[in-house]
């Protein structure tokens, strides 16, 4: 149970992080690839997490 909640919370932190920095990017018009990248281990770990949860190993 509490692996479950601290993956969810995980998952849930990195992809609002990584949407809160995107849309501030947007609303101060400084998107460009430097901002993409920054996000992109967010991304990543959203994406781990989210897959443990499903009990995907990636075999």
């Amino acid at each position: 149970m509490g692996r479950r909640i601290l993956l969810l919370a995980l998952a849930l932190g990195s992809a609002g992080l990584a949407l809160f920095v995107l849309g501030d990017a947007l609303v101060h018009d400084a998107l460009s690839r430097q901002v993409i990248y920054a996000v992109l281990p967010l991304v990543m770990l959203c994406a781990i997490a989210w897959n443990a949860l499903r009990g995907r190993s990636g075999r």
